[in-house]
């Protein structure tokens, strides 16, 4: 079961949840609902499903092409970027 699973600081997972939270697609805000409880163990690494860090990731590249042009890009390329290497397990 644990190789289903990825390591993630909450602290990080919490500025995902926010950004997905702020994005304008229900994907995004979904994943937000998702990510939520997560987020409750500050300073923590806490496991989660692989298939919703894919699912997030995906739902921040979404918000990222949407964000370009608002300024927000830069951050959201970092958070998914984060999260193809957590996935993969660098």
């Amino acid at each position: 079961m644990t190789d289903l699973m990825v390591q993630i600081p909450a602290d990080w997972l919490a500025r995902a949840f926010l950004s997905l939270r702020k994005g304008a697609s229900a994907d995004a805000q979904a994943l937000a609902a998702e990510l939520a409880p997560f987020t409750e163990m500050p300073g923590q690494r806490v496991p989660v499903p692989r298939a919703t860090v894919l699912r997030t990731e995906l739902a921040l590249r979404g918000e990222l092409e949407r964000a370009e042009e608002h300024g927000r890009g830069a951050r959201l390329a970092k958070e998914a970027a984060y999260l193809i290497e957590a996935r993969r397990g660098e």
